[in-house]
């Protein structure tokens, strides 16, 4: 781009171009000189812009490639689940209580016992074969509250029913209130611990959270054996590629969100000195 300004000026020059008449005298080519510099600077100004442009294009479509078609998600979130990983749940040692955190489930009119189930269901599951193996002499449930079509209640309770109608075990089932978060969770879990004796638990959650709620648990006093579930990344990393998958998906982005949620949320504990 450079170089055709300058062989535009120097043309314009050679020709001793007239353009401009002031006063009776004439202005030569050194007027045309600058109308054409501002030109060349325009040119270039426009050129710089569309580099940019072209870079972060680029660089936009790398970023959804890079999320969207390879495992790199999948392995940042395995990196927050592989510690908590147990592969043989009868190894574990006895109890006082399993303690399942809320977030695997919503309201809904037209689930079974009004449950909508989410990707983090293996949270149940997990927890409910725990207690059914005799690891713990209780299960807590935790979790927030829904209010829908005029109906309102704790999702925690959605659970504990559901449980009771299935009756996979006979231990007793403990409903926490209200919690906004997982510190509200563990708050309310020390004083259910203290009024029963408790001294030990086992924490189930997914597995890509556990590092926050250990922390927390701890915190409390309670002993904490952690137990990870929706292993998300895990799983992930270990299926079989597919020639699909190089067209960019959703998934990828869920798991860095995820990633990123956990990365965000422990600096924020960590602010407020709560871990």
């Amino acid at each position: 781009m450079l170089g055709n300004c300058s062989q535009f000026i120097e043309a314009c020059a050679a020709h001793d171009v007239f353009f401009v008449q002031n006063g009776g005298a004439t202005d030569r080519a050194d007027r045309f000189h600058l109308a054409g510099v501002a030109y060349c600077l325009r040119s270039c100004r426009d050129q710089k812009r569309s580099k940019r442009q072209a870079f972060f294009t680029g660089a936009l479509a790398l970023f959804i490639t890079l999320v969207g078609s390879t495992k790199l998600p999948a392995y940042l979130l395995s990196t927050l689940e592989r510690p908590y990983a147990v592969e043989d749940l009868s190894s574990l040692p006895d109890c006082d209580a399993v303690v399942l955190l809320g977030g695997s489930h919503g309201f809904s009119n037209y689930g079974v016992n009004s449950i909508e189930f989410s990707g983090a269901t293996d949270r149940i599951i997990t927890a409910a074969e725990l207690v059914r193996l005799k690891k713990g002499e209780a299960l807590v449930i935790g979790g927030g509250e829904y209010s829908s079509s005029g109906q309102t209640g704790l999702h925690g309770q959605l659970i504990a029913e559901w449980l009771e109608s299935w009756k996979p075990f006979d231990s007793p089932i403990h409903v926490l209130g209200y919690s906004s978060n997982t510190k509200d969770e563990a708050d309310q879990t020390k004083v259910l611990a203290e009024k029963n004796g408790w001294k030990k638990i086992i924490l189930v959650t997914s597995a890509n959270h556990m590092r926050r709620a250990e922390a927390l648990f701890k915190k409390t006093g309670l002993e904490v054996v952690s137990v990870g579930s929706d292993f998300e990344g895990l799983s992930s990393l270990e299926a079989d590629f597919r020639i699909y998958s190089i067209v960019p998906g959703s998934g990828g982005f869920a798991k860095l969100s995820y990633y990123l949620h956990e990365q965000v949320g422990w600096l924020y504990y960590k602010l407020r000195g709560w871990i």
